[in-house]
């Protein structure tokens, strides 16, 4: 049978809901639907100071008017470099009002690399956070940006902390003309009342990048309809009904990513939960922001996870708070996931690690386990009015269900397009036979006959041996993190020396927190233990022990960067 005639994960949607059509609304006019009759709850927490619906709502309107008042207006691209702040979902709904459209960057891209988003979209007006302001100086020469808001973490900061803040992060004086600090911003647009604009759910909501782990970061455009998509297929799942009124969602990822505005803000403000603001995140810092505010939702990349389970801090911890954590954005083996869960549930957690799985192009989340609807191993389900299966790469058929092939997604979260990159939009995006425009997603996987989907591995992260066989680096990173010694591990492939063509596989590990054995015995027993476990075709010819796993800034394991390493380590 296939996934796109029997939808077997419909059986875990609720049945009062599976029908219903999500309202074809603005991000913003979606926020005030949902939230009808309860503005005064609480939404956001930042840095224990409270701010309520009615508050975004407020202060939204007054940003679309200081906005406006510098001649902001509908389809317009504000490039925004900073981190989450009360400031930047203000800034979200209130140009959500005016129909511009929020860019959202990266703040540790270089000068040269923030002004290449600049020039791609033309923008004329930078909202950065001030301690930007040397970098954004440099970025902003040879554009067009004529305005330029600087924007202080301790602006909504509780009072004693906001002074702190200050006294050690002076604001600067004499800045050049057209740079302008929020608050004076603000004030500038008081007098400025402009007209809210609805209907335009279909246009560009925000335009996030991918992580240019492939190639060059492309700006993906997502509407409103994307963006409220993430809200209204969790509220269609049945995860919704074990939350109570003003849960807590401790936002780690940052807003330059799709995940950030998505599922970090939008979702939780829209189903009467409250969104913890965590501007600057440290994965170090994990464990002591759970105990801080005791979260009852967590989402994460399987890294933090890791360094959560081994940190001191947490080794009594109650976990009873926990309803959902979360680990997406990247893969985590069987044996870590079985880690992970049961360090948390014998800490009080109701339920054992859940896992998602998205990208930036299907605006972050396409699938979800969700309370007892979860398998080791698995993804997930797809969210209800989505259809995934896995097709033939090379016929372009789709498969059986329980067949491996490259996954793909269509649904209400399919991205709109690449900025200005039709050809690489036509490669992602492509029309089937059935009329729908579909998301190839470059990821090697299957579903199983209840609808669960197994990511098995990138697609180019395959390579070819030196034979022609297929090398898939999951395949053998889940035989070596079968040793007990070993928490993490990732496989590159490495050019074969001495052959004409091909790879060699080449296993990085990092040790278990407290392993009192050296790299060599861990190395040399995790060799066995994958030469039990893997095809002899994929066993690496090398095994280097490292401290821990450099990752991307937004927490995935960066592949490029160990490529680097295994090529130095190889060739000298």
């Amino acid at each position: 049978m296939k996934a796109t005639q029997t939808k077997p994960w419909l059986k875990y949607a609720d049945p009062e809901l599976i029908t219903r059509i999500m309202p074809q609304k603005t991000v913003l006019d979606y926020f005030l639907w949902r939230n009808e009759g309860r503005m005064d709850h609480p939404a956001l927490n930042y840095y224990d100071r409270i701010f309520t619906l009615q508050d975004i709502y407020d202060n939204a309107c007054k940003a679309a008017n200081a906005y406006a008042a510098r001649g902001v207006k509908k389809g317009d691209f504000v490039i925004v470099v900073a981190p989450t702040t009360p400031e930047i979902v203000y800034t979200f709904y209130g140009l959500c009002l005016l129909g511009a459209v929020p860019n959202m960057i990266d703040p540790r891209y270089s000068a040269d690399g923030i002004r290449d988003f600049i020039k791609e979209v033309d923008a004329k007006f930078v909202l950065a956070v001030d301690v930007m302001y040397d970098k954004v100086i440099e970025a902003v020469k040879g554009t067009n940006v004529k305005d330029v808001v600087m924007l202080s973490p301790a602006e909504s900061l509780p009072k004693l902390l906001h002074f702190g803040y200050l006294l050690k992060n002076p604001m600067k004086k004499n800045m050049p003309e057209g740079f302008i600090y929020w608050g004076d911003f603000i004030e500038q647009g008081k007098d400025c009342k402009v007209e809210y604009l609805h209907g335009h759910h279909d246009s560009c909501c925000i335009i996030v990048h991918t992580g240019g782990t492939t190639g060059r970061a492309k700006s993906v455009m997502l509407s409103h309809d994307n963006i409220n998509a993430v809200s209204f297929q969790y509220h269609k799942s049945l995860m919704h009904n074990i939350h109570g009124s003003s849960d807590k969602f401790l936002d780690i990822m940052p807003p330059f990513v799709a995940y950030g505005f998505g599922y970090g803000i939008h979702l939780p403000v829209c189903s009467d939960q409250i969104s913890v603001l965590i501007p600057s995140f440290d994965p170090k810092d994990f464990g002591k922001l759970i105990l801080k505010h005791r979260p009852q939702n967590i989402a994460g990349t399987p890294s933090y996870f890791l360094v959560l389970i081994n940190d001191k801090r947490m080794k009594k911890a109650d976990l009873s708070c926990f309803k959902n954590a979360c680990a997406g954005g990247d893969s985590i083996s069987l044996e870590n996931e079985k880690r992970v869960s049961d360090w948390l549930m014998a800490r009080g957690a109701k339920y054992p690690l859940t896992k998602g799985y998205g990208m930036t192009e299907l605006s972050a989340v396409s699938t979800a386990c969700f309370l007892d609807v979860n398998r080791p191993g698995s993804v997930g389900i797809p969210h209800a009015d989505f259809l995934i299966a896995a097709f033939d790469p090379e016929t372009g058929d789709e498969l059986e269900m329980g067949q491996q092939g490259e996954i793909c997604i269509t649904g209400p979260t399919v991205m709109m397009g690449y900025y200005n990159q039709p050809e690489e939009t036509a490669n992602i995006l492509r029309k089937h036979a059935d009329g729908l425009t579909w998301v190839h997603t470059g990821d090697l996987g299957y579903m199983d006959e209840d609808g669960f989907v197994y990511i098995m591995g990138r697609l180019k992260r395959m390579f070819p041996d030196t034979t022609g066989y297929k090398i898939f680096p999951s395949v053998i990173e889940e035989g070596i993190t079968k040793c007990a010694d070993i928490s993490e591990c990732t496989v590159v492939g490495v050019d074969a020396i001495g052959e004409v063509q091909g790879k060699t596989p080449y296993a990085f590990f990092t040790l278990v927190e407290g392993c009192t054995k050296s790299a060599e015995q861990v190395a040399a027993e995790a060799k066995a233990i994958c030469e039990e476990n893997v095809v002899s075709y994929m066993w690496p010819k090398y095994y280097a022990c490292i401290d821990k796993m450099p990752l991307t800034p937004i927490g995935k394991v960066d592949f490029k960067e160990l490529e680097r390493r295994a090529d130095k380590a190889v060739k000298g």
